[in-house]
């Protein structure tokens, strides 16, 4: 990579610990996805789905769930608006 982003690790654990106090199950849902077994993320470019808003793919897939948009410039958008255009 072109850049170096610093991340102030005990900074995110104290947030992440207080909302996990604060919502019960949080914990669980953030070890599912950040943990090294089961679910994975992958980037994938889907041309047909140019055009379409973040509503209109959520359902298009059997076996993954779209959580966000990657944009040409190397924008990430998690969890967009629904009306958001691709």
């Amino acid at each position: 990579p072109d850049f170096a982003e610093v991340v102030v690790t005990h900074d995110i654990i104290g947030r992440l610990m207080l909302q996990c106090a604060r919502c019960p199950g949080l914990a669980c849902v953030l070890e599912e996805m950040m943990g090294f077994e089961g679910s994975e993320f992958y980037f994938e470019e889907w041309p047909e789905l140019v055009g379409k808003s973040f509503y209109e793919i959520t359902c298009r897939f059997d076996d993954a769930v779209p959580i966000g948009i990657k944009t040409s410039t190397g924008e990430v958008f998690i969890n967009p608006e629904n009306d958001h255009i691709i």
